[in-house]
């Protein structure tokens, strides 16, 4: 568990990585609540939540792959959450395949070169409260979320717009291309959908991906993702 941000910035904003899939969930704390961004792993979220004494309101998604979604199901049994996404990533969710979950096991093994066996039980999680097909507002504590769906990853996929930063998915990794060839991916549809939209975030809001640490939009960025 660590700050993403500058925690002498006073910032509200606190990232949780998995070690199974190296995956990002992100804590928008408020007053009293909190917002949970692709929860992950739920004792994680269970420490954040006991030690900044909140309690989850809202969970939004970015997609349906399983390791951004491992920790709904317990949060879900726990929590009273309205659950958040786009109205394919909801379905993505449901479906184990659409998910991953089932092939996450061997997904894994391939990425450590073949070194590291973890284990991963397939799973399904029930459809979104809310969903949406292009674009939907929410308010916390007097600020906009604004969420838009961005197809090309998966179907489902989306990002999250709050203040100056960006909650991408698996958009925008760190020194990775966007990869299109999992289920539910289509490169058509990035191309025509997603990455038009991609070029147009201004220099220095701040990324966070769904892998890798947070980081500022700016021309290297630009050019390593080839977004010019």
């Amino acid at each position: 568990m660590e700050l993403s941000l500058n925690k002498e910035e006073q910032t509200n904003l606190i990232r949780l990585v998995d070690p199974a899939a190296d995956s990002n969930c992100y804590v928008i704390l408020g007053k009293k609540t909190c917002i949970v961004i692709d929860p992950n792993n739920f004792k994680l979220l269970e420490q954040v939540f006991q030690k900044w004494d909140r309690k989850p309101s809202v969970v939004l998604l970015t997609h349906g792959h399983c390791d951004h979604i491992s920790g709904l199901n317990e949060l879900r049994s726990h929590y009273k959450v309205t659950v958040v996404a786009t109205s394919a990533c909801s379905e993505e969710m449901q479906n184990a395949r659409a998910n991953m979950s089932r092939m996450m096991e061997m997904f894994l093994y391939y990425k450590s070169g073949e070194t590291k066996l973890t284990s991963y039980a397939p799973f399904v999680c029930k459809a979104a409260d809310l969903h949406f097909t292009d674009t939907m507002t929410l308010s916390f504590e007097g600020k906009s979320i604004r969420m838009k769906a961005l197809p090309g990853h998966t179907h489902g996929s989306g990002v999250i717009c709050y203040e100056d930063m960006i909650f991408c998915g698996d958009y925008l990794l760190p020194n990775e291309q966007v990869v299109t060839r999992l289920p539910g991916g289509s490169e058509e549809e990035y191309e025509r959908d997603t990455k038009p939209w991609l070029m147009g975030i201004p220099d220095g809001t701040m990324i966070c991906p769904g892998h890798g640490k947070p980081y500022q939009m700016s021309e290297e960025v630009r050019s390593r993702h080839d977004l010019r």
